[in-house]
């Protein structure tokens, strides 16, 4: 079983587990609410097309592995009311801060937990979709967290991915670089180029989910890229 290298874990690991302090954390809030428009709706679009087009229960579980402030799995909310959504995260002032937006919201069906991607703390088979927003290549070890995540889905549960694309041509991100200035602001689109030494192959990850079961429905090859799985 081929395993991440030890130099992706060490980047990573010097770039995700931030610990966040009260300050820290509500400034990177601030900041990606800019982009619920541009990166969260377009996302919660995805998933609800996928959720109709594979089928899943009525009133389905869905998890978002490192869901920090809450915002994705709020916009789910707002679309698909009858979910109950669980948020896990390593972070527990992210986790206060999206229990905050939850009440001031007066939002039900949210329950949200502490927890590294690579062990979640749910039970096994418990779990109808896993989302996860630009997150994956954060993560310590990103072949670790797929297998958690195969291990909390039901049989035929859905992993629903979207992140960046390490294997997208560096010639054609130049084409990106001024509209992400207007949608996100200078520094936060130079931030986001330089973090591409840790983006993953999204053909690495498909492969990393055949080794744990959870079979590809489709992948969008973009620079960001979108992979729907099935658990089988």
């Amino acid at each position: 079983m081929e395993r991440i290298s030890k130099r992706e874990i060490s980047l990573s690991n010097s770039h995700h587990h931030h610990e966040w302090s009260g300050m820290h954390a509500q400034k990177f809030v601030q900041s990606v609410e800019k982009l619920i428009k541009y990166r969260y709706k377009p996302f919660v679009k995805e998933i609800i097309n996928a959720i109709s087009k594979y089928g899943v229960r009525e009133t389905p579980k869905i998890v978002d592995v490192g869901s920090g402030p809450g915002i994705l799995l709020i916009e789910i909310k707002k679309i698909f009311e009858n979910c109950r959504l669980i948020g896990v995260d390593s972070s527990k002032s992210m986790l206060e801060i999206a229990e905050n937006r939850v009440k001031e919201q007066n939002l039900k069906g949210f329950v949200f937990k502490l927890g590294s991607a690579e062990k979640i703390p749910i039970e096994e088979g418990q779990i109808d979709v896993v989302v996860c927003l630009n997150s994956l290549h954060d993560f310590n070890d990103a072949q670790q967290t797929i297998k958690e995540v195969s291990r909390i889905l039901i049989n035929g549960g859905l992993f629903i991915l979207k992140d960046k694309n390490g294997a997208y041509p560096k010639w054609k991100m130049r084409f990106f670089f001024i509209p992400l200035i207007f949608k996100t602001g200078l520094k936060r689109t130079i931030k986001y180029f330089k973090s591409n030494k840790l983006w993953l192959d999204p053909d690495q990850v498909i492969h990393w989910m055949s080794e744990f079961g959870i079979r590809r429905e489709e992948v969008h090859y973009k620079m960001d890229y979108l992979i729907i799985g099935k658990r089988e």
